[in-house]
């Protein structure tokens, strides 16, 4: 959550621009991820302006966002809107995992309806993940298909639920159980909006950027083990750094594979323990990075104990992520309860469940695993008591 604080804007800069190159997919839904310093503001640059002219974005738009969010920055965002010629019609929500449900979805679509906007129009999502995922899917179904753009936030948003078009709401049964592959027509990320975000948001989404280099990227992760300090410290050009180069991995495995048929399920690794804290916790108490974290540490002592990587690898992996100060014990659900959450992932195949191992750092295999097996090992887990996992 963002927390108030006197904030001073910077006057335009221009932005780092990333494209995700969809163009040979069936339908082109490529765009620009646009990353700077100061680039939100009442007097919107014209690289701004021309990327929601290239979009087709004009007139108005429908901006949902947080209720803390629209406390900060909805004065700044109305006359970011205003001076690029757009008229903005702005629903706040609740704070909060809860508020992805089909309650909030629902509610959406009654204001759309009653805003009378049509598929012409735009929503734009301006908040962190929740509000990023909610406001995808709701464009991806309102008039069945409507333009949509991304303004995130928070370090989550911005180095990974904004960019790829993964779009949905939560499910009592199960984490991102109902949703929908819909790009927006561009990315805005602002690195100023993370002055105002709390210590705990801001670890939250560092552990997406772990993820990045613990897979994909080695000479990455090594600037991570060096620079973690700096970076959670709020050092811009770090945050800059850091979020440019996450976006440029996503962005590269999302024009590979857009819609998860084989590469891009290399971004799920630690989700799925992660997803089956969020779900047995309610999606309360723990937070997605926080999960995601326990979950990434679960998946590289997986690694070791089937062979795939050295206890140095896995060890390394733990070290960051608890250095960063996010959480690397595994919450003392019993073994059922995990393997009856896990059970209902999206990437469950009869008694297999798909999952994204370490064979070295920046190296990945995918791997399915029978719930017998995972049972056992997390018998093992809990029976060694092993507290530091």
């Amino acid at each position: 959550m963002h927390e108030k604080k006197t904030i001073f804007y910077r006057a335009y800069n221009e932005a780092m621009k990333i494209r995700v190159d969809l163009s040979s997919s069936t339908k082109d839904s490529s765009y620009d991820i646009l990353i700077g310093s100061g680039i939100v503001n009442a007097k919107a640059g014209d690289e701004i302006i021309n990327v929601f002219n290239s979009a087709g974005l004009k007139n108005r738009a429908f901006v949902i966002t947080s209720e803390t969010v629209s406390g900060l920055y909805r004065s700044l965002l109305n006359g970011f809107l205003e001076n690029a010629g757009i008229k903005p019609v702005v629903l706040s929500l609740p704070d909060g995992e809860g508020t992805k449900s089909l309650k909030y979805l629902s509610y959406i679509y009654d204001e759309l309806i009653k805003n009378r906007f049509e598929r012409g129009d735009f929503i734009i999502a301006f908040g962190g993940g929740v509000i990023g995922d909610l406001s995808g899917f709701a464009a991806a179904t309102y008039l069945r298909g409507i333009n949509f753009i991304q303004i995130p936030t928070t370090l989550l948003a911005d180095v990974d639920s904004s960019v790829g078009g993964k779009t949905g709401i939560d499910h009592p049964g199960g984490k991102n159980l109902i949703g929908a592959f819909y790009q927006p027509r561009c990315v805005i990320i602002d690195v100023d909006f993370l002055d105002t975000l709390s210590e705990r948001e801001l670890k939250n989404g560092f552990a997406e950027v772990i993820k990045y280099g613990a897979v994909i990227d080695n000479e990455f992760f090594i600037y991570l083990e060096n620079n973690y300090e700096k970076i959670l410290s709020r050092h811009k050009d770090s945050l800059m750094h850091i979020i440019e180069k996450s976006c440029a991995i996503k962005a590269d495995v999302v024009n590979k594979d857009e819609k998860e048929a084989g590469l891009r399920s290399v971004l799920n690794f630690g989700h799925s323990l992660g997803h089956a804290i969020e779900t047995l916790y309610n999606y309360e108490t723990v937070k997605h990075g926080e999960a995601i974290a326990i979950g990434m540490v679960f998946a590289s002592m997986l690694s070791e104990d089937l062979g795939l990587c050295t206890g140095e690898t896995a060890g390394r992996v733990k070290t960051l992520i608890k250095n960063s100060g996010l959480p690397v014990k595994v919450p003392d659900f019993s073994p059922e309860e995990y393997i009856n959450a896990m059970k209902l992932d999206k990437k469950v195949k009869g008694k297999l469940i798909k999952f994204v191992l370490i064979k070295d750092i920046g190296s990945f295999v995918f791997k399915e695993l029978d719930f017998e097996y995972l049972m056992k090992f997390l018998k093992k887990i809990k029976d060694r008591r092993l507290d530091n996992l």
